[in-house]
């Protein structure tokens, strides 16, 4: 399962990679990086989608947590909170640089 999902997210499964072997070679997979830049926008969006889902999480349990000044070990919701907090920080990141992949992809000929 946890397969499929990777997959399902990554950007990079279906590209190659361009720094090894001759120059056809790297010139082969620059190409076919190229021919399969359009699946970008589809993996930005699912990002995107997932990304907004835990913005709502986030907001639901930290309603949950109560945001308790309370000394001690914070509580499950706080902490599930920021699990959520944490995946929309990757999430951007992981948005970013599929962006600037498609970009450079787009307006760059090897």
């Amino acid at each position: 399962m946890l397969q499929v999902l990777f997959r399902f997210f990554s950007p990079f499964r279906l590209m190659k990679d361009v720094s090894r072997g001759s120059f056809e070679e790297r010139m082969a997979a620059y190409r076919h990086n190229r021919r399969m830049r359009g699946h970008l926008p589809a993996c930005m969006l699912r990002w995107a989608f997932s990304c907004s889902i835990a913005v709502l999480l986030t907001t639901y349990f930290d309603s949950l947590g109560g945001g308790s000044a309370t000394p001690g070990p914070p509580g499950i919701f706080i902490l599930l909170a920021a699990a959520c907090a944490t995946f929309i920080a990757c999430g951007i990141c992981v948005m970013f640089i599929t962006a600037y992949v498609y970009f450079y992809l787009a307006h760059h000929d090897f």
